[in-house]
Parts: structure tokens; C-alpha cells; sequence
């Protein structure tokens, strides 16, 4: 049965960065990569990782979502060109010519992809006009921002602006680590790790950032959704407890606030996640594009499936709660 909904996945519009190559918009280089796809280098910064094959390719992602029994699938620009580095001016024109970029590239899918705004952080205020941009006028659903900035933090009283847009439209906000984030230094010498856990240390960094800070106390509206199982965060709420719990205040409640993925979690870390957060904060994603994902013979529900919940918990993770959160309508 096709029917389920992938919430995490990524893309870059290859003809956003045809276009990126021939203007230098705001002073980025994009260069032919050897043997395929495409080297984005932003002002002032070393060449990132190329951008290529299946990232770029939206036609052959339907396809895969047969093989797996998705019917829609939400995709979020590559977080390494989501331009964060660009300064305030040029960040802004950029979100909006790449939002612009995937809004076309799903156009032809029949609604069964669906994509993740992208903002530039730097001015919060710039950033909530955009995503109302995206929410009125390209019809995006969600969004996907990185977890970590080049200056400043989330979890700062300025992006109010933000979360009270967010929560406004109605949009759900996809949390999703970097690359080479603030963790990333710890590994150094095992680089490796910095996927394996510099990403998971950023984002339990930032969800326990933005619950001490009373984002949800202000927008209690607001639905934030944390990538790759939501990192260590659901796992050491007796150790978030004690350090910050007061006067029978616990921050653990807010734990149950967000919502997750099914990224790379084993059946017994889902489980441990289900009985904390209840299976209604829970959605399927594969982490396509940037995952390993296409290896042969691997099923999407593969974990889910061996936790052995019933048929009516698993429909909503494979697909009502993405369906209601993301409003996702059509694709079937």
C-alpha cells in the first residue's frame, strides 16, 4: 500500500544553481564538479561538498517512494546552501530564489512532493515576512532551518518575530544540525564523527536552549520538529531535570512538546521514544539525499515495524500525523 508521508528529505534545484553559476549571486561561485554536479563556494568561505546525483534529481524520487509505500515526500534544501553566510542583503535575495527554485521543481509531481521553506536568519523580521511569503503566495507547508548560526542563537528574544509567524501560519519549523556545527570541533581528529554526533550534541544543544528560554511558554501554538530522533534530548530528560528542574517545574514536560523523526533509529530507541512522547509526536523520514538510504534491499519502516506497534499507531506515524501537521492535502 503507497500512502505515507517521508517529512525529512533533501534537494537542491539544479537549476537554482545554473542560475547561481551564471549571475555570482551575491558573490557566490558555483563550479562544475568533477564527473558530476556542482561546488558551491560562498564569499570568504572553502568550497563546499558537492552538491550532485539524486540530490539534485526531484524526477526520480517518485519511484523510490512507490518502492517504499510513501505517497508524498517534503524536502528541504541541502542545509549546506541554505546561505547563512551571506550577509543580511544578499541571505534574503537568496531564500527567496531558492524557495522560488524548489517551489518549481516539485511543480510537476502531482503534490506528492512537497517542500520546506528555507530562511535567511539574520534579520528575524526579514525571515518572518519571507515565510509568510512562502506560506501565502508557494504554498509551502513547512520549513527547515539549521540548528546553529554564524552569529547569535535561536533561542534570543529577537527571533519572537519568527516563532510567532510560525505559529501564526500554521507552519510547522523542521530543526535540522549542520554539517560542521558548534559540536563539530569536538571531533577533530575523527571526523567521521561529526555526522555521528556533533550533529545529535547540536541539536539536543538547541532544543534545551529553546525550552529553558520559554519559546513554548510564549507560543504555545508553536510545533517544532526535531530531525534524527530528536539527538539525545528524549533520552536525558532525568539528567535535564535535575540540573534545571525548580519549584515542581520540570523541562522534560516540554520534551513532549516537540515533534520527531524516525531518522536512523533502532526499534528499541523508538520504542524508548514512543513511551516519552507518545507515538502522535512521531513521523517516518528517511534523510533522503543526504542518508544512507538507496542501499539495496533497505526498507523505510524497516525499525518502525520491529517495535511491533498496532496498525493504528503506526498509520499515524507513517502518515496522519505528518498529514495533519503539515497539512498536506492531495498526492493520492
Amino acid at each position: 500500500m503507497i500512502d505515507g508521508i517521508d517529512v525529512h528529505a533533501h534537494g537542491v534545484p539544479e537549476r537554482f544553481l545554473q542560475e547561481v553559476k551564471r549571475t555570482r549571486l551575491g558573490g557566490v561561485e558555483v563550479a562544475a564538479a568533477d564527473g558530476d554536479g556542482y561546488i558551491v563556494t560562498f564569499p570568504g568561505c572553502k568550497p563546499l561538498r558537492p552538491a550532485a546525483g539524486i540530490m539534485l534529481d526531484f524526477s526520480k524520487r517518485l519511484g523510490w517512494l512507490d518502492g517504499q509505500g510513501m505517497q508524498q515526500q517534503l524536502i528541504g534544501p541541502w542545509l549546506d546552501v541554505h546561505g547563512q553566510e551571506l550577509p543580511p542583503a544578499h541571505g534574503q535575495v537568496w531564500a527567496r530564489q531558492l524557495n522560488d527554485a524548489m517551489a518549481e521543481s516539485i511543480a510537476g509531481s502531482g503534490d506528492r512532493l512537497l517542500a520546506h521553506a528555507t530562511l535567511h536568519l539574520a534579520d528575524p523580521q526579514a525571515a518572518a515576512r519571507e515565510l509568510e511569503r512562502c506560506a501565502t503566495r508557494l504554498g509551502m507547508t513547512g520549513c527547515m532551518i539549521a540548528t546553529d548560526l554564524p552569529d547569535g542563537a535561536l533561542d534570543e528574544n529577537r527571533y519572537d518575530a519568527l516563532w510567532e509567524a510560525a505559529q501564526s501560519l500554521n507552519v510547522p519549523v523542521v530543526l535540522h544540525p549542520l554539517m560542521d556545527g558548534p559540536a563539530a570541533c569536538m571531533f577533530q581528529k575523527l571526523p567521521r564523527f561529526k555526522n555521528l554526533y556533533g550533529r545529535t550534541i547540536d541539536t539536543t544543544v538547541i532544543a534545551t536552549r529553546l525550552i529553558l528560554a520559554g519559546v513554548f511558554d510564549r507560543f504555545p501554538k508553536l510545533r517544532l520538529v526535531l530531525v534524527h530522533g530528536g539527538g539525545f534530548l528524549p533520552y536525558q530528560t532525568g539528567r535535564l531535570d535535575r540540573e534545571f528542574g525548580k519549584d515542581g517545574k520540570l523541562p522534560s514536560d516540554h520534551v513532549k512538546h516537540f515533534y520527531y523523526d524516525t531518522v536512523f533509529m533502532s526499534a528499541p530507541a523508538l520504542q524508548l521514544l514512543f513511551s516519552l512522547v507518545g507515538t502522535g509526536q512521531v513521523m517516518i523520514g528517511s534523510d533522503y539525499a543526504a542518508g544512507p538510504v538507496e542501499r539495496p534491499g533497505h526498507k523505510l519502516t524497516e525499525s518502525l515495524d520491529a517495535t511491533g506497534i498496532d496498525a493504528k499507531a503506526r498509520k499515524m506515524i507513517v502518515r496522519d500525523t505528518a498529514e495533519s501537521l503539515f497539512r498536506t492535502t492531495g498526492g493520492r
